[in-house]
């Protein structure tokens, strides 16, 4: 990923914060105006938090992918269903044959560090030139400078100032 990128995450500090539903908004915002934005964002409950079991959402269709998977009431381990996320990767990999103005990634966070997750849909679309917005929680602050080098851009836990990070590329 030599050229410059059009890469921005909203930095978050823990699960607590509607973080999730502010990228809701973000993307719904800019699809009003009649800037295309696709993707996946986490699917929400009705106080507009991360679901439980978890699921992403197409920001187009509305279609959901699990991406949980159970086992069990006294499991330590990571529950994330690798085969639900593979399912859901379809809706990033075909943004690149259609790009969108803005192309939505959930977020940043260990799977993607660690090598998996969404990581390769990531680079594809950035290498296709395609703006991504996503999220990345403050503990992997480092992993995610690593990735996106000098040219990826922090953005605070604001809808303004999300907004007008995306404002200053969709009007180019």
């Amino acid at each position: 990923m030599s050229k410059e990128l059009n890469l921005a995450a909203i930095i978050y500090d823990n699960d607590e914060q509607p973080v999730d539903k502010l990228l809701h908004k973000v993307a719904a915002t800019l699809n009003q105006r009649g800037d295309r934005v696709a993707g996946l964002t986490m699917a929400l409950n009705e106080q507009g938090l991360r679901r439980e079991p978890m699921a992403l959402q197409d920001l187009e269709t509305g279609k959901e992918y699990s991406i949980a998977q159970n086992l069990g009431k006294e499991s330590q381990s990571c529950c994330l269903d690798p085969r639900g996320l593979a399912d859901a990767t379809n809706v990033l990999r075909a943004l690149v044959e259609r790009p969108p103005k803005l192309a939505v990634v959930n977020r940043f966070g260990q799977q993607e560090i660690d090598g998996r997750g969404l990581r390769a849909e990531f680079a594809q679309l950035l290498d296709a030139g395609i703006p991504v917005l996503t999220v990345v929680k403050r503990k992997f602050l480092e992993q995610w400078h690593e990735f996106g080098g000098e040219d990826a851009v922090d953005l605070p836990f604001s809808e303004d100032k999300v907004l007008r990070w995306c404002d200053e590329f969709l009007s180019v």
